[in-house]
C-alpha cells in the first residue's frame, strides 16, 4: 500500500515537472521575441501594401502616409500599441481613399452615358426641325459639370435634357400640314386648328403654334408652301 502511495506521488511530480518545464520550453523556444513589435510590424507592411495599392488608382493618401509615418515613429520608440493602432488607421485609410476613387469612376461612367443619351436625343429632334434651345442649354451644363468633374449635377442636367428632348420629340412625332395659300385655302393658325383633320378646334392653334416656333416667328404670319407639326396628344 505504501509503495501504491509512493508511486502516485512519483508520477504527479512527474506531471507537474513536464507542465513546468514544457511551459519554460515554449516560452524560451523563440528566445528575445517580442509579439507586439511583430503585430505591429506585420500592420505596417499591410498598410504600405494599401497605400501603394490606393496610389496606383490615383487616390489622395497624404493623410494615411502621415499615419503610417506616425506608426513607425512609435515602432522606433517602442511604443508597439500606438504603433499597431496608427498602421491600422492608416490601413483604412488607404481603403477608405480607394473605395472613393472606385464611386467616382462609376458616377463618371453614367454621367456620360446620361450625356450620350440626352445628345442622340436632341439630335434625332434636330432632324425632325425642333426649337432646341432649351434642352440644348441643359445639355451644355451638362457637359460643363463634367468636366468640371460634377458628376452628380451632371447627372442631373443630362436627366433634364434628355426629358426636354423626348418632350420635344412626343410634339415633333406628330402629322404635317403645309400650309396652303390665303386666297385658295384661307390657311391661318386659328383656320388650320379648326380643319376636322386637325383638331376641329380653332382654340387649339397655340398648339400648333409652339411646336414651329423656330419656323413661325410671328402667329399671324405664315407662308404657303411652309411645313407645319401638327403635334398629337
Amino acid at each position: 500500500m505504501k509503495y501504491l502511495e509512493n508511486s502516485k506521488k512519483i508520477m504527479m511530480l512527474a506531471m507537474l515537472g513536464l507542465v513546468f518545464f514544457g511551459g519554460c520550453a515554449k516560452k524560451s523556444s523563440i528566445p528575445g521575441v517580442d509579439v507586439g513589435r511583430l503585430e505591429a510590424e506585420r500592420a505596417i507592411v499591410m498598410a504600405q501594401s494599401e497605400i501603394k495599392d490606393a496610389k496606383r488608382v490615383g487616390a489622395e493618401v497624404s493623410e494615411a502616409e502621415d499615419a503610417l509615418s506616425s506608426s513607425r515613429a512609435f515602432l522606433n520608440e517602442g511604443k508597439n500599441q500606438q504603433a499597431l493602432n496608427e498602421a491600422n488607421r492608416a490601413y483604412e485609410l488607404a481603403r477608405s481613399a480607394k473605395e472613393a476613387i472606385a464611386g467616382q469612376d462609376r458616377l463618371k461612367e453614367d454621367a456620360a452615358a446620361a450625356i450620350e443619351r440626352a445628345a442622340k436625343l436632341i439630335d434625332e429632334a434636330k432632324s425632325l426641325g425642333g426649337n432646341l434651345s432649351v434642352p440644348e442649354t441643359s445639355l451644355a451644363s451638362a457637359r460643363s459639370y463634367f468636366e468640371a468633374e460634377d458628376y452628380p449635377l451632371a447627372i442631373e442636367y443630362a436627366d433634364r435634357a434628355a426629358s426636354e428632348a423626348n418632350a420635344l420629340l412626343a410634339n415633333l412625332r406628330g402629322d404635317r400640314y403645309t400650309v396652303g395659300s390665303w386666297t385658295s385655302d384661307r390657311d391661318c393658325l386659328w383656320n388650320i386648328a379648326a380643319k376636322p383633320s386637325i383638331y376641329k378646334d380653332a382654340w387649339k392653334w397655340k398648339r400648333i403654334y409652339k411646336a414651329n416656333q423656330d419656323k413661325i416667328k410671328n402667329p399671324d404670319i405664315i407662308y404657303p408652301g411652309q411645313i407645319l407639326i401638327i403635334p398629337r396628344d
